[in-house]
């Protein structure tokens, strides 16, 4: 698929629902739709603004995919690379894309002033709560997995099946999509 770009957003949907990301690799983004998008997208700009904000990244990841993310904010001293969400309620998503931020990071070469890989760490304002994310070998295989995955599921000219779980969905900009 010409000028596909893997994003941690991608990734994020991956990990979720694999409609929801062919939804939105071919252009059906949803989320200007959603409430509570709109709320965390005031959150993550509200929340530690005094902090470096939106660092860009892009790299030529495995078989040439481009791979980019949009890091809220980066602690570049400390080596720490923050994602704020506004609920853990979707925690294993979130970790897989802070997983890609730093994967991306280490593709590129960018490491801690101490030669050390940067490490993650998710933000979660409204409950007070962080957790910190690092990137192990074998997520780094799996997040190389999930790039192949997602690129092959691009290609599918009919999207994925539907969760079958429907309780999840309830609350996904999507949802409308699947069972509308």
């Amino acid at each position: 698929m010409t000028g596909l770009c893997i994003t941690g957003t991608l990734v994020n949907y991956a990990v979720l629902c694999r409609r929801k990301a062919w939804l939105a690799v071919h252009g059906l983004w949803m989320e200007h739709e959603s409430d509570l998008v709109a709320f965390g997208r005031l959150l993550d700009e509200t929340s530690y603004t005094e902090e470096l904000r939106y660092v860009n990244v892009e790299v030529a990841g495995p078989g040439g995919i481009r791979l980019a993310g949009r890091i809220d904010w980066a602690e570049v001293r400390e080596g720490v690379v923050h994602e704020t969400k506004h609920s853990p309620k979707a925690l294993e998503a979130h970790r897989w894309q802070l997983r890609f931020y730093l994967w991306l990071l280490k593709l590129r070469g960018v490491k801690r002033s101490d030669g050390q890989p940067f490490e993650g760490q998710l933000n979660f304002p409204r409950q007070r709560r962080t957790e910190v994310v690092r990137l192990t070998a074998k997520e780094e295989a799996r997040l190389e997995e999930l790039v192949q995955e997602l690129y092959q599921t691009a290609l599918q000219t009919t999207p994925p099946p539907r969760l079958e779980n429907r309780r999840f969905c309830r609350k996904c900009a999507y949802e409308e999509l699947c069972f509308g």
